[in-house]
């Protein structure tokens, strides 16, 4: 979309009859104007993004606290599964509990290098 309007920007002052001051000052203001608008929308996303990560790590822990309470239930009390059986569940929740735990940690990868970009 910005691309756009510079397009459409650029074409009007090839074509308008302005003095050479006025179309630089034309020229600087929607520039600078593209500018802003261009850091505000870059802004948005980068709070958005930030919003979305810290509901995901939210989320993430709590499907973590809550699968180790199934795996400590299931550990104590799944005496009336067979061996076998309980064994092949617990090794699929460590599974899984090794999977959320990488998304966290994925997740704080994702805002050291956001970090970086900002200084």
């Amino acid at each position: 979309m910005v691309a756009g309007t510079a397009f459409g920007v650029a074409l009007g002052l090839l074509f308008a009859p302005d003095k050479g001051s006025e179309t630089r000052r034309k020229v600087r203001e929607t520039a600078t104007g593209l500018y802003a608008d261009a850091t505000d929308s870059f802004d948005e996303l980068k709070d958005s993004a930030l919003k979305s990560t810290s509901r995901l790590r939210a989320r993430a822990r709590i499907a973590g606290r809550e699968l180790r309470g199934l795996m400590d239930t299931l550990a104590e009390q799944g005496e009336n599964l067979k061996d076998e059986a309980r064994q092949k569940i617990l090794a699929k929740l460590e599974k899984l509990e090794a999977a959320l735990e990488q998304v966290d940690m994925d997740m704080d990868e994702a805002e050291d290098q956001e970090e970086a970009a900002e200084v």
